[in-house]
């Protein structure tokens, strides 16, 4: 949703977005049934684990939360860019939800444009995977770690036209965000989100 409202964001004449954390929920609630089945708003009768209920139920809040925090920037007039990308929503969301339920989010890539995003072995590993053009879209990939204790999973992302405007072609020149542009095509795989769910906590 932060990604296909970026024009409505980014608009320096418009000071009122309208784009609330009620709006957001709306869309995502919208979104996550048409990609998965489930209801948010039905999570208590929903056929899922009663910890993954709580961590779906506790990631819609926390969204919520970094979008109301975020209207001031949202809604600042006379600028154009804000800088209110999927990764800085992404990141803030991150870190909260990791505060808050001990599972660890993080938005990564094998070349990714923050250090602080860069794979790890495993990650490394599955996203060289998701890079093969014949890997099953949407396809995730688990693994239950016993040296940590812990369920690992990868959700591979792919890129929309919005993702285009600043990582798209030329290759190599600048977007407004001030990076080397990487000159992916529509649909490509960008990276994934890593997911670190301890087993015992």
């Amino acid at each position: 949703m932060i990604n296909e409202n970026q024009d409505l964001f980014d608009d320096p004449k418009k000071e009122q977005k309208g784009f609330s954390s009620e709006v957001f929920e709306q869309q995502l609630i919208e979104v996550f049934r048409s990609r998965s089945g489930i209801d948010l708003q039905e999570l208590q009768s929903a056929r899922l684990p009663r910890r993954t209920k709580e961590m779906l139920a506790v990631l819609v809040t926390v969204s919520k939360k970094v979008l109301a925090a975020a209207q001031p920037e949202i809604n600042r007039k006379g600028v154009g860019f804000k800088g209110f990308i999927p990764a800085i929503f992404g990141l803030r969301v991150a870190s909260r939800f990791t505060e808050i339920t001990g599972v660890r989010l993080k938005q990564t890539a094998l070349t990714p444009r923050n250090p602080m995003n860069a794979p790890d072995a495993f990650e490394r590993s599955v996203l060289q995977e998701f890079a093969d053009p014949s890997f099953p879209r949407e396809k995730v990939i688990s693994e239950v770690t016993a040296k940590s204790k812990s369920l690992r999973l990868m959700f591979p992302l792919y890129t929309t036209r919005q993702c285009l405007t600043c990582h798209g072609e030329p290759k190599g020149e600048l977007d407004k965000t001030g990076h080397l542009r990487e000159g992916l095509h529509l649909g490509q795989n960008a990276g994934a989100i890593s997911v670190v769910i301890p087993i015992q906590r």
